[in-house]
């Protein structure tokens, strides 16, 4: 192919980001490495989260043998985070 020339259409391929679907997964991370995970089917609001909190979380500190004081619990400004169910 020339500069001056443009792309063959016989050459390209045409794709879609995540074939039009997405994934939204919750994990915690640790030192020693990631804790339970959730997949979130549709969107998670303030019960969902408090839920995966109560399950997962719990689960990966007990996996790691952690307490809740031991290890910083960050997260940011989403208003499910800031709920008072949360």
């Amino acid at each position: 192919k020339r500069p001056e020339e443009g792309l063959s259409d016989r050459l390209v391929e045409g794709t879609v980001k995540f074939a039009g679907r997405n994934l939204m997964f919750w994990s915690p991370m640790f030192w020693e490495g990631v804790g339970y995970g959730a997949k979130i089917d549709g969107r998670m609001d303030a019960d969902l989260y408090v839920s995966i909190l109560e399950d997962e979380l719990q689960q990966s500190l007990e996996y790691y043998n952690k307490k809740p004081e031991d290890v910083i619990f960050q997260q940011d400004n989403d208003p499910k985070h800031k709920s008072k169910k949360a």
